[in-house]
């Protein structure tokens, strides 16, 4: 059978902003999903990697599978486990989410998973995208309804990483020296989620305006 080109970069970057979608409406009815009566939250393993084969459906030759390669992260000191620890380091991540799911506040456990999602690096490729939609999934879950708002703290990364990266940054550090620190991912979801949340009121004043 004849090769498929390669992608260009325009058709990357539209592919990626489709599949960006994709993965948002389906992490959104995951959470329909969660928030009917007597459906308790579990997350785990086959989830994350639903979420990422969407993420990079039509760019990787293997999405949806755990690396097998060690990986490097870009302007990160961190290095990610070995490709041989992923599977069990994943399950790990999904044992502490579900363990402490009554005990934990939703912006700890969304922030937890943001970082510990990327600290472990399962994936190839795709796993910024699917541990910030794994993050607001779990935050909508826990907290009960869909969020309203827009720009979503999903979309507000996209546009805008800085403080993200620095967040998961001071989160390896404090981590090697086994003192994990996640507050200023925390602020970060608390404000976004502040500024998602804002838009509604803004929008509510706007409807309100003509009566």
């Amino acid at each position: 059978m004849p090769r498929t080109p390669p992608l260009t970069a325009v058709e990357l970057a539209q592919l990626e902003i489709d599949n960006g979608l994709r993965q948002y409406d389906a992490a959104i009815a995951v959470v329909h999903q969660f928030l009917e009566p007597d459906r308790p939250f579990r997350l785990r393993p086959s989830l994350i990697r639903q979420l990422q084969e969407i993420a990079v459906d039509g760019i990787e030759d293997r999405p949806g599978e755990w690396r097998t390669t060690p990986v490097r992260i870009e302007k990160s000191n961190h290095t990610p486990p070995e490709a041989h620890l992923v599977e069990g380091r994943v399950v790990e991540l999904c044992d502490f989410v579900n363990d402490n799911w009554h005990e934990k506040t939703p912006f700890f456990l969304s922030a937890y998973v943001m970082w510990r999602l990327n600290w472990i690096h399962p994936f190839t490729d795709g796993n910024g995208r699917t541990s910030r939609i794994i993050s607001y999934l779990i935050l909508c879950v826990k907290l009960g309804y869909v969020l309203p708002g827009s720009p979503t703290i999903p979309q507000q990364i996209q546009k805008d990483r800085t403080e993200y990266f620095d967040a998961l940054d001071h989160a390896d550090r404090t981590e090697s020296k086994g003192a994990l620190d996640l507050s200023p991912m925390e602020t970060m979801l608390r404000n976004m989620l502040a500024n998602q949340l804002l838009s509604v009121i803004k929008s509510a004043d706007g409807a309100g305006g003509g009566c």
